[in-house]
């Protein structure tokens, strides 16, 4: 096995690890999320918008994180297929 392709693999490796912690992240700010719109609460004013507006900005910037790895995971993937 050439260097390059133990680099590759090293690099799929990463990035699946990777993928995997930003979508059990992920899972934890949409149930954060939830929490803090409870759309049960009788009382609007005792929704936590500002933080659930923070949660919910965390989760776009991970899932684009999401999607980066998702496409160099894909295309590592093909170079071994």
């Amino acid at each position: 096995m050439d260097i390059e392709r133990i680099q590759l693999k090293g690099q799929l490796s990463e990035a699946k690890s990777k993928f995997k912690h930003l979508d059990t992240e992920a899972a934890g700010l949409v149930i954060l999320i939830r929490s803090l719109l409870n759309p049960f609460e009788e009382d609007t004013l005792k929704l936590e918008v500002e933080k659930a507006s923070v949660a919910f900005n965390r989760l776009q910037e991970v899932f684009g994180e999401m999607q980066t790895l998702n496409t160099k995971i894909q295309k590592l993937e093909d170079y071994f297929d």
